[in-house]
This record gives structure tokens, sequence and C-alpha cells, in this order.
């Protein structure tokens, strides 16, 4: 024990303790020189505080630096070093304060692990401060300190500043480099992170590594610029990076590739190694999958997942509950959401904003709203999800109820928010509340109205037979009308039976979209509506001429894991004999109860009869029919439909839910209608 009275032998085992991690010698050695009488110098304690730092066990490197009788520079930056390392980013700064607060001139290694804490922290105000320092110091040209405040703005999102200290640096290395890229991508600029790319290839001396390429494959995936993608993976195996040991670009390809919709690509890559197929790259192609509508491809994805034992995240969980609400698949939801229970995601906010969402667009809102007051503190995507719900369900006075209380916890709203308020007045009637929101988003909110809100605020009024003053507020918009305005303007036209407004709506439509068949339908049953049959006839031939045909009306519902379709008069489904004899079955009922059938309605010249027949014969009845042969009376029969539902079926579903003493949901492509003891929830106004 006499040789460790060295110094310099003592810092050579200390040391050969921190390189291999041996902490519990390294202590063993620390008890052992307080037993002899005390650490013999600050050089020494030093090398202990260090050991402690790379260690791990920063309370005992505070505990050994509290104790120093005396510290000097490398004490200081060594514990600065430590806890920033250790991600005790906060307490790093307070350290770094309190050495410049005691006249030591920092090192810039003390600078650099100050401006690392900043970074995590996203306390750019102190980084600005620290940048100041080394100015003054002269540490700006310095590599490291240069690489480190570019990456802290990056990160802190102040790119600008980010790009003008990366330009001043004399020399640049792969740090400096992937802190501009990933900033760029990770903040948007993703053009800007493509070019900084292009100019790193052309300098030519700098190593590319895997950080570099994930960050530019995610640039590749968000611009939806797959031929660069493609260049970006052929410099990836010409570089020699093998995708299977380098886990972490094989996912970025498959997440690029995904992105830009390339599925096979996508999957091939997934394919070539084990370690390329994880919950990652699992989740990317589920989420490309259901961006492309091919929400049995991203199921059948997730099984494969499942059969390799690769356990779901929360984003896998949320991309395929997606998926099931776009296409309204709501036993496929349901089962998926009984895995989550089993899962430690139940209470995700992610995860439960997902099932909001896909339970209200199923058509089950009691379910929906469920979900969201599980929701510990729900954020602005919860909350727009719950509001968009009710407003799809026509439940108007509920949405404003669930704003004002967004408005009390202090949720700052978005667009999105004022798109779903404007939705649920409009499919409510809420006419003047509609208007006071639109007028308090840039008043109140300092949000500009987009295109869409305008849009909205025209349906708005046009529903609630304002049709003036939808007139007015079109002259007086910043921007030309959408299609989606005129079409809402067109169908108010149709239902309040306005021939002239209609006219110039339906001509603006089919200059914005003349292969779209809906301007001519409306304006052929607007001119039926008031007998104008010779304008019928014009419209028609109008039609044929432009080769324009009618979307056909169909409907659909979900009996025992099959989709069953039908469209108008249709009669080729296997069970059609059951489905006649329960439609004229429900027809006799309902006449009783005192359903009269709309004639005027049916927009051809034929005889009353054969008028009736027509609406007798539409998809939704047809579609409700066959669920009431098929599906438990303890089940709400949940149909949906890819038109507006008519305003006599409308009438008939109402008798049918009373004689039946069924729930009976149906969507149709604008909202949610739910029929029960002969009445709907929209209150006939939609």
């Amino acid at each position: 024990m006499l040789k460790l009275k060295d110094p310099s032998i003592l810092a050579q085992l200390i040391k050969s303790y921190t390189l291999s991690s041996n902490l519990r010698n390294g202590k063993q050695l620390h008890a052992h020189l307080i037993a002899a009488g005390g650490i013999p110098s600050t050089f020494i304690s030093n090398h202990l505080l260090n050991m402690y730092a790379k260690c791990g066990d920063i309370t005992a490197a505070i505990s050994l630096f509290d104790e120093m009788p005396q510290r000097n520079l490398i004490t200081w930056t060594a514990l600065i070093s430590g806890l920033s390392q250790n991600r005790n980013f906060s307490e790093a700064l307070q350290t770094f304060s309190l050495m410049h607060s005691c006249s030591f001139r920092p090192t810039q290694f003390a600078l650099s692990s100050s401006i690392q804490a900043v970074a995590a922290l996203g306390e750019v105000r102190f980084g600005r401060e620290l940048h100041c320092l080394s100015l003054k110091l002269g540490f700006d040209v310095e590599l490291f300190v240069g690489s480190n405040l570019a990456d802290m703005y990056s990160k802190c999102g102040c790119l600008v500043d980010a790009y003008r200290v990366f330009e001043e640096m004399p020399f640049k290395d792969e740090v400096s480099w992937t802190s501009m890229i990933d900033g760029y991508a990770k903040h948007g600029d993703l053009d800007k992170a493509l070019v900084a790319f292009k100019d790193l290839m052309r300098e030519g001396d700098t190593i590319v590594d895997q950080h570099v390429f994930c960050s530019v494959l995610s640039a590749c995936g968000g611009l939806k610029a797959c031929k660069q993608g493609r260049s970006v993976h052929c410099l990836v195996l010409k570089m020699g990076f093998a995708l299977g040991c380098e886990g972490v670009i094989g996912n970025a390809l498959v997440d690029m590739y995904s992105k830009n919709g390339d599925m096979e690509s996508a999957l091939n890559v997934a394919h070539l190694d084990s370690m390329v197929w994880n919950v990652i790259s699992c989740s990317s192609l589920i989420d490309g999958y259901i961006e492309k509508e091919q929400t049995n491809e991203a199921l059948m994805i997730f099984v494969e997942a499942r059969r390799h034992e690769i356990e779901p995240n929360e984003f896998t969980f949320s991309s395929l509950i997606k998926g099931c609400s776009g296409q309204a698949m709501l036993e496929q939801g349901a089962q998926l959401h009984a895995q989550i229970i089993k899962t430690s995601f139940a209470f995700d906010s992610f995860v439960l904003t997902a099932l909001v969402d896909m339970y209200g667009k199923c058509g089950l809102l009691s379910s929906s709203v469920q979900m969201f007051e599980k929701i510990k503190n729900p954020d602005v995507f919860a909350w727009n999800s719950i509001i968009g719900v009710l407003a799809q369900h026509g439940q108007g006075k509920e949405a404003l109820q669930m704003f004002k209380q967004m408005v009390l916890k202090e949720i700052k709203p978005d667009n999105i928010t004022f798109f779903n308020l404007l939705r649920a007045c409009s499919h409510s009637g809420l006419v003047d509340e509609g208007l006071e929101y639109f007028d308090s988003m840039l008043k109140i909110y300092g949000i500009e109205p987009r295109q869409e809100h305008y849009s909205h605020v025209i349906d708005l009024l046009g529903r609630a037979g304002k049709l003036k003053e939808a007139e007015e507020f079109i002259h007086k918009m910043p921007f030309e009308p959408s299609a989606f305005a005129w079409c809402s303007l067109l169908g108010a036209c149709k239902t309040h039976r306005a021939t002239e407004l209609g006219e110039i709506a339906a001509k603006k439509l089919m200059e914005l979209e003349p292969e779209n068949s809906g301007s001519h339908v409306l304006m052929s049953n607007i001119y039926a509506s008031v007998g104008q049959w010779e304008d019928v006839k014009a419209t028609r031939k109008l039609m044929r001429d432009a080769g324009v045909k009618k979307i056909p009306g169909f409907s659909w519902v979900d009996i025992d894991k099959k989709t069953h379709v039908f469209g108008v008069e249709d009669w080729s489904h296997p069970e059609k004999e059951e489905i006649d004899k329960k439609l004229e079955d429900l027809l006799i009922r309902i006449r009783e109860e005192g359903y009269v059938p709309l004639l005027e309605l049916v927009t051809s010249n034929v005889e009353d009869s054969v008028k009736e027949r027509m609406l007798h014969y539409h998809s939704e009845r047809i579609a409700i029919a066959f669920a009431l042969t098929k599906s438990p009376a303890s089940k709400p029969i949940i149909v949906k439909k890819n038109l507006r539902v008519c305003v006599d079926c409308h009438s008939a579903i109402k008798f049918i839910s009373k004689v039946e003493g069924r729930e009976i949901i149906v969507r149709d492509n604008a909202r949610f209608h739910h029929f029960a003891n002969g009445f709907c929830s929209c209150g006939d106004y939609w």
C-alpha cells in the first residue's frame, strides 16, 4: 500500500476503474484513502469525482465535491460535465453559474457541457448567454463549442441562429452537419434539410453517420420525395451500411417508403433482416397502409408482427384505430380496444384520442364520450376529436359546451377546433352562435379564418334558409369560394326551392368541378320540385353530352364479420326474398302509424305508384330490412351510406324505429342520425 502514496500511481489506478466502469473497486479505494488519513490532494479528488460521474453515481460525485476543501477549474469542469452526461441538466447549469460567480474562467469542455444541458432543457435564453460568453472567451472558433452551439439552437427551433453559427465555424465535423440537417428535418424545413445534405456530400471529407441518413430519409418521407429517398438508399448501401446491423437506418428507410406510398419497397426493406423487422418498422408499414386506405393489409402486418412476438406500441395501436375510424370498421376497432385494455396503453392519451374518434365515426357516441372522459389531461387534439364527434352526431349544444370547458382548462384552440365548432353549429341550426365563433377566431384567438371556415359559414346560413345572407357573405369573402361552399349553397337552394340562386351556385360548381355530377343532380331536383320538367330534361341531356354520370347511392351494413352492400332497387343479394318480405311488412306497419311517402321528391315524371316503389327501395331501407332479419334485438343497427339520406327515407326510418322498437343509426356523407322511438337525434334539421 506504500505505492498508493504516489499520486501518479493513484491517478492511473482510478483512471483504470473509470475506463472499466469498475465502480465497486473505485469506492473501495476511496474508502481506503479516507481510512488512511484522507484524500491526499485535489488532483486525486478530481480523478475520483470524474470516476463517480463517468460511472453514473452522480450523488457520490456531488457529495465528494461538497467535501473538497479546495477546488480548481478541473474540479468544476468534471462536475458540470458529469451532471450534464447524467441528465441532471438544471443542476449542471446551476453549477456552471456558481463556478462563474467564483471567478473561474470556464474551459471549453465546461462550456460545451452547459450548452448541451441548455439544448436538453430548451432554455434558449440561457443558451444565448453562453454563446456571448463563448465569443468573449474566444471559444466560438473551437469545433467542439461551435458544434454544440449549432446543435443547441437547432434543438430549440432557432434555425436562423443555428445556421449563422454553422456558417461561421472555420471547420465543420459530423456533429455540426448532423445538428443542421436534423434541426431542419425536425422543425419542418425539409427542403433545407435536403440542401444541407447535398452540401455535406459535396464537402467529401466529413464522415456521414446513421443519424444524418435517418434525418435525410425523414425529410424525404415528409416531402413525398421518393426519388431522392431512393438515391439516399443507394448511398447507404454504397457506403457499406448493413441495414440489418444498423437497424435504425432500416427503420428510417421503411418509414420513408411507407410515407411515399411505396409499400412494396417498404416491405422489401423490412423483410431483409430480423433486425429491421421490429415495432418501429411495423408501425411505419401499418401507417403507410392506413394512409392508402388499405386497412386490411395494415391488420395483416399487425397479425404478422404479433406472430413474431413484437409488442405493439401506442403508435401501432393509434394507426390501426385510425384505419378502423376511416372505414367505420367497428368490430375490428372494438377488438383492438380489447387488446389495448390488456396493455399499458389503456390510459395513454394518444391511444384514447384515437378511440374517441373511432367510436364516434362508427356511430357509438356514448362510447366515444366515455373514452374522452378517461383522458386525464386532454390536449388540443383530444378536445378537437370529441368536439368533432359531437358535431358529426348533430349534438351542437353539447359541442359548444365542450368548447367552453376546453377554454376553462386554458387549452388554446386551433383552426381545427373552429372548423368543428362551425360544423356543429351548422348541423344544429345554431346560426347566431356559429357567426359569433367565426368572428371570435381572429378578434379573440388570433386565428386567421381559412377557406374551410368560410365554407362552413355559408353552409350554416344556407341550412337555416338565410340564402340572401349567404350570398352577401360570399361577396365579402377575401377569396373565391371553394367547391364545398358552392355545393352547400346549392344544397340549401334545393331545400328551400331557390331556383335562381341555385342556377348561379350550380354554374360556379360546374366550373370548379366539371366532372362532379352533384351540381347537375341537385339542379335537376330543384327544377323538378317546382315542376319545371323541361329544365329537368335539359339538365339531364347536359349531363349525357358532357359524359357526367350520376354517382349511384349505396348503403352497407356489417353482419357477422361480413359487409353487405346494397344499391337502389338492388336484388342481387342471395337473401333477396326474405329482404323483400320484410320491406313489404315494414311498409304496411309504418303506414298504419301515419307514414305518407313524399312523392314530390322523385324527379322522374312517372305515375305515383312507380314513384312510391322507387322511394320504398332506396338502398338504406334495403340495408335496414336485411339487418332487422339478421341482428339481435339488443344491438343497434348501424347503416352507412355514401350519399345524403333523403327526406322520405328519413321519415320512414323514424317510423321503422318505432314499430320495430329498435335503435337505428345511419351515417350518411355528412353526419350521423340516431333513430329511436319514432324520433331522430337531428330533430329533422340536417
